[in-house]
């Protein structure tokens, strides 16, 4: 097990005013709301950055390159690659912890290597990403957490000047010393996926998972904050729309404010195929990111108005697999289209190279006939549904 594994299951979740959780189970029902919670109340959380908004003049210079490189390779229909990306992904594993039956890692269908990146290998990479790298996303196919090198991979990115963020799914900070960890590696913003308002509805689609973990541990991230008078890392708390458990909207807006949460954002949900939409798209079409469904045709994703067919993201960011191969994004879950590694090849050699170009031309040509392009998010609307800000609602 590692440190993040190995925690008392019976650590108390810590109050707002430092009383323990089994201190308040003796409290008058007064003092308490329907959930048997005390409202914790974060400081409002530092305002996140944007990568497209520059703050010198290289980074304006470079956003203006890859402006004017993506807008005539869209006009020309012909790659040109003249800046730098400002997002990128490094995956810390592509192991996780639940068994989620949507997600190839829950389910065991990821045909690469599973395996966790040490913090030699991070370093490595993160050193050789240029400058114009602003923000980075520590997280794609596995569950962060469950790498032990991972605070100290997020307090590196920290002195490079990186915004970081990550996407868990909450179950390793339920001990109180680690969430106090978290908030001292200064990492700008947690994404935790909570998908139901109690155990019978989370656990349908988080499978393995224990909801009383999570919101224990959001309770001692917020209170670390407010012990630690710091306004990091956000919280922003991540509920996926499915059939079962969209009558759940308003616990989950009371219990996401009684955690301490700073935002919570009602996600549409992702599928392959029409059965997986017969058992857990919501029948109201508004809360879904698809057209209706026919069987035996292809899924349809509603699309916006402008560039809808174009992939506009090969421009501005990068994915970095857990063994350091670069993916040319997020949706080639099992790189299958693998432009280089990092660990052993330079950064511009890959950026600039030949398998990238190729790629981005293929997408140019025709996006749409490679099969984890089909339900990329690039170019759908209704991706989120609704965002609510803690500090304004």
């Amino acid at each position: 097990m590692n440190q993040f594994e190995n925690q008392n299951n019976s650590d108390s979740i810590i109050k707002s005013d430092n009383t323990p959780f089994a201190e308040m189970n003796s409290q008058s029902h007064s003092d308490k709301n329907h959930h048997g919670y005390r409202q914790l109340i974060n400081r409002p959380p530092a305002k996140p950055i944007s990568p497209f908004l520059p703050r010198t003049f290289s980074q304006f210079i470079n956003l203006f390159k890859i402006g004017v490189s993506l807008g005539i390779s869209l006009l020309l229909r012909k790659a040109y690659t003249w800046g730098n990306p400002v997002i990128t992904h490094i995956e810390p594993t592509s192991l996780c912890n639940l068994r989620c039956p949507l997600c190839p890692s829950g389910t065991g269908e990821l045909t690469r290597k599973r395996t966790r990146m040490n913090f030699d290998q991070f370093r490595i990479i993160v050193d050789k990403l240029p400058t114009s790298v602003r923000m980075l996303l520590l997280w794609n196919q596995g569950e962060p957490f469950l790498v032990k090198d991972f605070m100290q991979m997020v307090s590196y990115a920290k002195q490079k000047k990186l915004y970081v963020v990550t996407s868990t799914n909450g179950h390793f900070f339920r001990n109180l010393e680690t969430a106090k960890n978290i908030v001292q590696s200064g990492i700008d913003e947690l994404i935790v996926s909570l998908d139901g308002a109690d155990q019978e509805s989370y656990q349908k689609y988080r499978i393995g998972g224990n909801l009383s973990y999570v919101v224990q541990g959001i309770r001692n991230l917020s209170a670390s904050k407010n012990q630690m008078n710091l306004n990091k890392p956000l919280i922003h708390l991540q509920f996926i729309l499915m059939k079962h458990n969209i009558v759940q909207r308003e616990q989950m807006i009371d219990l996401g404010r009684e955690m301490g949460a700073d935002k919570l954002s009602f996600k549409t949900l992702q599928i392959v195929n029409w059965q997986q939409g017969n058992q857990f798209l919501p029948e109201d079409h508004s809360l879904t990111r698809y057209k209706p469904l026919i069987e035996s045709e292809p899924l349809q994703t509603k699309r916006r108005r402008f560039f809808a067919d174009d992939c506009l993201r090969l421009w501005y960011s990068m994915v970095i697999n857990c063994d350091g191969q670069v993916s040319p994004c997020c949706f080639d879950k099992d790189a299958e289209f693998p432009v280089g590694n990092l660990l052993s090849t330079s950064f511009a050699s890959i950026w600039r190279g030949e398998s990238f170009k190729k790629f981005r031309q293929q997408l140019l040509d025709s996006r749409f006939e490679l099969e984890m392009c089909q339900d990329c998010t690039e170019g759908v609307r209704n991706l989120f549904t609704e965002t609510i800000d803690y500090h304004k609602n």
